[in-house]
């Protein structure tokens, strides 16, 4: 067994030194250990358009800094859960009455409040809109054994129930076969392969939630418009009609620029996969070859990280440059990417690790779609092997910070719009944003943003 560990070691430290090098080689197909991403859609009511905004988002560019990871549950209606009482009190509600008239009126002016007595003298304080939405997420993964989905996507699991080690080996870069026979032989935790699986792959697993709402921008902007015209009346009775006209002019050149187009706000939710050493060792001694076991198991989680809401504005007119799907389509694509850079900033975890793809001068393939600007601070990952731990660890090994004399990379989606290639002032195309740094960074390294 000693020969075996070892033998297998040596294939992991060639693997992870030949990943380290000349994979990168290759910028347009650099690998490397991506976090994992699956995509929910919370099916929201009726708006305009929903045909076309459904389409752009079956269509949705999916992040390229993550891997796809499918599973069976894509999407649900937020309006066919139903909260119980005990779903409330699980959530933390329905746990401390208000018992005077001054609590009730401070809880009421926060959140919906429900009576308790005819007096109106004793009160819980219910859930917002916005936590609601969460309670019935949270309800939604549990009874639909979301993170138990997650996991089986990870060791594809079959209609028998059957495991196996293919997509462990494709993202991380393992040997599928010497993995397997370690499970087999019940020396799964005696491999330190195993333990950066969990660590590195598995462990960065996320799914999104994102609820949808498409709004015309014409009703409002009329509301806008004649709310103006109305308060033009009511503050300049009795001035000059040439005044009067050019205020009145002025609102319907507001209301002529506003109502093209259309606003899209919506909210995403992240969760992460909960993965530790005591959740890899019941999967791997006690679950994995026997289905029944996998069936009934609750140990499997997933773990609220953040939430991002946002709105988009765009105000191009049909017609002219974009057809409507296309403004939809753009709207769409822009916010969502807008709600994930956020998102990566925010949360140090779901931060992507993107790849030096040159040395000289410093690149990376990271631009104005993940909102990142001039003078952006980096900190640059180099791989290695801790002898002590038995496995590999991503470690510091420097600082960057975008180039603030060099444009910023525009790799935003652009919907049916015809564009000059972005270039430099010398002329050359640009796909990549240049960085400033150590010569000692090479093409390998990882860089991941600073806050």
């Amino acid at each position: 067994m000693k020969k075996q560990s070892l033998g297998i070691l040596a294939v992991i430290i060639f693997v992870m030194s030949f990943f380290a090098t000349s994979l990168f080689a290759q910028t347009d197909e650099a690998k490397y250990r991506r976090s994992s991403l699956s995509m929910v859609l919370i099916e929201s009511e009726s708006f305009p358009n929903k045909d076309a905004v459904m389409k752009s988002w079956n269509n949705y560019p999916f992040p390229d800094k993550y891997n796809a990871h499918d599973m069976e549950t894509k999407s649900f209606s937020i309006d066919a859960i139903k909260l119980t009482d005990k779903d409330l009190f699980e959530a933390g509600y329905l746990q401390d009455t208000l018992n005077n008239a001054l609590k009730i009126m401070k809880a009421a002016s926060l959140s919906p409040i429900r009576y308790l007595n005819d007096a109106k003298t004793l009160a819980f304080a219910l859930p917002t809109e916005k936590q609601e939405y969460q309670i019935k997420i949270d309800k939604v993964i549990r009874e639909k054994g979301l993170a138990k989905q997650l996991v089986s996507t990870w060791f594809n699991r079959s209609s028998d129930g059957k495991f196996d080690m293919k997509i462990i080996q494709e993202r991380g870069f393992y040997n599928a076969t010497e993995m397997e026979a370690s499970i087999a032989s019940g020396q799964a935790r005696g491999l330190s392969s195993l333990g950066d699986a969990g660590e590195e792959l598995i462990k960065n697993t996320f799914i999104t939630f994102t609820k949808l709402n498409f709004f015309e921008n014409e009703p409002a902007a009329a509301l806008l418009r004649d709310a103006a015209k109305t308060q033009i009346a009511k503050d300049m009775a009795g001035k000059p009609q040439v005044l009067i006209d050019k205020a009145i002019q002025a609102a319907d050149l507001a209301y002529e620029k506003g109502k093209e187009g259309y606003s899209l706000f919506s909210k995403t939710w992240l969760y992460s996969l909960a993965w530790n050493d005591s959740i890899s060792n019941i999967f791997y001694s006690e679950l994995w070859g026997n289905s029944e076991a996998f069936e009934k198991t609750d140990i499997f989680n997933l773990e609220f990280v953040g939430v991002q809401y946002n709105q988009s504005l765009v105000t191009f007119k049909i017609g002219e440059t974009r057809s409507q799907e296309q403004i939809i389509d753009l709207a769409l694509v822009r916010n969502v990417d807008n709600a994930f850079s956020k998102l990566q900033k925010q949360n140090d975890v779901f931060k992507p690790a993107i790849p030096v793809s040159s040395s000289d001068p410093i690149m990376a393939q990271i631009g104005l779609k993940e909102g990142i600007a001039a003078g952006d601070k980096f900190e640059v990952l180099e791989m290695m092997w801790d002898e002590k731990a038995g496995k590999t660890t991503w470690t510091t090994v420097g600082k960057c910070a975008v180039n603030k004399k060099t444009p910023i990379w525009d790799n935003r989606y652009n919907a049916g719009e015809d564009t000059e290639p972005q270039k430099d002032e010398e002329g050359n195309l640009i796909g990549s944003t240049t960085f400033k740094g150590s010569k000692k960074i090479q093409v390998g390294m990882l860089l991941k943003q600073l806050n």
